[in-house]
């Protein structure tokens, strides 16, 4: 079983010993209409009003003694300084359903989680070092990983200021779109074949810049001589050009082939349509590989994945924290 409670989604997962899904279950987080986020007190309070919810719905029709293993995002990335208070309220559930169940519960980051639902979804098994390009409203991070079942992350580039999901909901705002934005910039944008505006993007060796972007699409929100769609278009096709830069400036740091794109962001069409087709990443012998649209975005996917390969390497059925 798999426990996340991101920023903005409620999430539980449950998998069997071969691997299949059997649950998927989310709830999103609720935010105020022109707000551009929620405080974490608010969300830590949703979160268990949703995890309610979504675990009377899952043991409705699943028998919790069935449940062997527990795994639980309990932090944004998998290092020391590393916290974020939302996290907490899928950690005390897991940590009290463990006691309970008399079943292991295994931690991971957020991200780490994000990860594994990516290569589940793409039926991936990776040998060799790869990158994995986070991109979501609170992580913009390019990330050299080496190995699957003990796993080293090194972040190697990315954003140096706004995260990609951040400049996509703030221009989103200001355009009267309610946040999160980009699913409904996305759906609006899909067909539009032209794009009147031309927003600049700013990369410095394998790091991208969107405060730039993101004041250039504000002024011309301000002048009121736009069209939604095709300002939304640029607003993506902006992202998508940083991205493309900042993997062909990480090509000289290390060596790599393949980049899995994982959070929300990374869902959107036209930025999945512009680097697949991308002709100078084919150039670089660049392969973006992309997590299946529903796996991409925040779900406990990958937590559920993690408990299930350390239940069956470390576990060996005994009871207890890991």
């Amino acid at each position: 079983m798999g426990i996340d409670t991101s920023c903005y989604t409620t999430s539980v997962a449950l998998i069997d010993d071969k691997g299949y899904l059997i649950m998927d279950k989310r709830i999103m987080i609720k935010v105020k209409a022109g707000e551009r986020g929620i405080r974490q007190s608010d969300a830590i309070y949703q979160h268990i009003e949703n995890l309610d919810i979504l675990l009377e719905d899952v043991f409705g029709s699943f028998d919790a003694s069935h449940v062997k293993a527990i795994g639980v995002s309990s932090k944004p990335r998998n290092n020391p300084d590393s916290y974020m208070p939302v996290f907490n309220s899928g950690l005390h559930i897991g940590k009290v359903m463990s006691l309970c169940l008399k079943t292991p519960l295994f931690l991971l980051s957020h991200q780490e989680n994000h990860i594994l639902s990516g290569l589940w979804s793409q039926q991936l098994v990776p040998d060799k070092p790869f990158l994995a390009y986070h991109m979501s409203g609170g992580t913009t991070e390019l990330l050299l990983v080496e190995g699957y079942e003990r796993m080293a992350i090194k972040v190697i580039g990315g954003s140096s200021d706004l995260k990609a999901g951040q400049f996509i909901d703030r221009v989103g705002v200001a355009m009267g779109f309610s946040f999160p934005c980009g699913k409904e910039m996305d759906m609006l944008s899909k067909s539009e074949k032209e794009v009147d505006t031309s927003i600049p993007f700013s990369v410095k060796d394998s790091y991208a810049s969107f405060s730039g972007p993101e004041t250039f699409a504000q002024k011309i929100i301000k002048s009121k001589q736009y069209d939604k769609a095709r300002l939304s278009k640029a607003v993506f096709l902006s992202v998508a050009k940083s991205v493309e830069e900042t993997l062909i400036n990480s090509k000289s740091l290390t060596e790599w082939k393949d980049v899995l794109f994982i959070g929300g962001v990374s869902s959107n069409s036209t930025i999945i349509e512009y680097l697949s087709n991308s002709h100078r990443l084919k150039a670089y012998d660049i392969k973006p590989v992309f997590s299946h649209r529903r796996y991409a975005t925040d779900n406990a996917l990958g937590c559920a994945v993690y408990a299930k390969e350390k239940y069956e390497r470390e576990a060996g059925g005994l009871n207890g924290e890991y």
